[in-house]
C-alpha cells in the first residue's frame, strides 16, 4: 500500500499525462508570470489624472504626473497655469481680483477651478475619483 509520500506531485503527475518535461513546466510558469505581470502593468491601476483648460480659442489637456507652467491667452490677457505635485492652479492673471490665483490647487477628478473675468476654466478628468470624499452631509 502507497502512503502519501509515495505519491507523485502535481508538476510529475502533469508530466506523466501529457509527456512534458520539467523544463516545459517551467517555461509555463514563466509565460503565466509574464502574462499576469503585464496584466496588472496595464490594467492593475487607476489611469493617471489630467487637466483640461478651457478657453473662448480652444481646449488643452496636459497630464498632472509631470510639473509644467505655461501661458494660455484669455479674454483680459496671459493667464499662467502651473501644474505641480499633481495639482494645477492659476499662478498669474490679469483679472482685478486675483481670486482665481488665491484658489487652492486642484488635483481630483471632478475639480474644477476658473478665472471668470478671463474666461479660463480648469478641470480636472480621468484616475479615479475618491470613493470615501462625501459630496455634501445633511443632518
Amino acid at each position: 500500500m502507497r502512503g502519501a509520500a509515495d505519491r507523485p506531485g502535481p508538476v510529475r503527475r502533469f508530466a506523466a499525462r501529457f509527456g512534458a518535461t520539467r523544463l516545459d513546466a517551467a517555461f509555463i510558469a514563466a509565460a503565466a508570470a509574464a502574462f499576469i505581470a503585464s496584466a496588472m502593468l496595464i490594467y492593475g491601476g487607476p489611469s493617471s489624472a489630467y487637466a483640461v483648460v478651457s478657453t473662448d480659442s480652444g481646449e488643452w489637456v496636459f497630464p498632472l504626473a509631470e510639473d509644467r507652467e505655461f501661458v494660455v491667452e484669455g479674454a483680459l490677457g496671459l493667464v499662467v497655469i502651473r501644474i505641480e505635485g499633481g495639482a494645477v492652479y492659476f499662478r498669474e492673471s490679469p483679472c482685478k481680483n486675483q481670486l482665481c490665483v488665491g484658489a487652492a490647487p486642484v488635483s481630483s477628478p471632478g475639480q474644477w477651478s476658473a478665472c471668470l473675468p478671463s474666461g479660463v476654466f480648469i478641470r480636472v478628468e480621468g484616475g479615479a475619483a475618491e470613493e470615501d470624499e462625501f459630496d455634501a452631509l445633511v443632518r
